[in-house]
């Protein structure tokens, strides 16, 4: 396997959150969409790829984006490790195809919408508004959908979770 297919999951984490980190002047509401877009890469690099994405790399991904937005640091890690986490326990066992895909991905993202929306109401030690976390859920569906529907899966290496048990320490 060439060393372009190895990192190709990484670079396309990278490349989404340098896209996320441009000025783009969102207004009020839309300010939490920029940061779901590497977000939607990493559950697509982590759904198809299996262990080729590190997690450390999600982790450095969802720092980058606290330093750019400003925002607590911390808050876009825990948010897109999270999520990492959940999509590497969750595919393990199943070929996903485009609609399971989408579907998937959907429930993943009304969990770290809910999840992002009880940070921010500890953090503001008051409640979050939820439509500006709605409008993004949504816009991320959308663009995790574009993102399935212009690269098809190929053969998908599946996760193992708990590999060092297997193969004995």
């Amino acid at each position: 396997m060439s060393l372009v297919r190895l990192a190709a999951p990484s670079l396309a984490v990278l490349a989404a959150t340098l896209l996320c980190a441009l000025p783009w002047g969102s207004a009020g509401e839309l300010k939490v969409v920029p940061p779901l877009l590497p977000y939607a890469v990493i559950h697509l690099a982590a759904e198809r790829y299996g262990n080729r994405l590190p997690d450390w790399l999600v982790f450095l991904a969802g720092f980058a984006t606290d330093v750019v937005g400003q925002g607590p640091l911390g808050f876009w890690a825990l948010i897109y490790l999270c999520g990492y986490t959940m999509v590497r326990s969750a595919t393990i066992a199943r070929r996903p195809g485009a609609i399971g895909s989408i579907a998937f991905f959907a429930a993943t993202i009304v969990c770290l919408g809910l999840m992002q929306w009880s940070v921010a109401s500890i953090y503001y030690m008051r409640a979050a508004e939820t439509m500006p976390l709605a409008i993004a859920s949504g816009a991320a569906l959308t663009i995790y959908a574009l993102l399935v529907a212009m690269f098809p899966a190929g053969p998908v290496d599946y996760v193992r979770v708990n590999d060092r048990l297997e193969r004995g320490l």
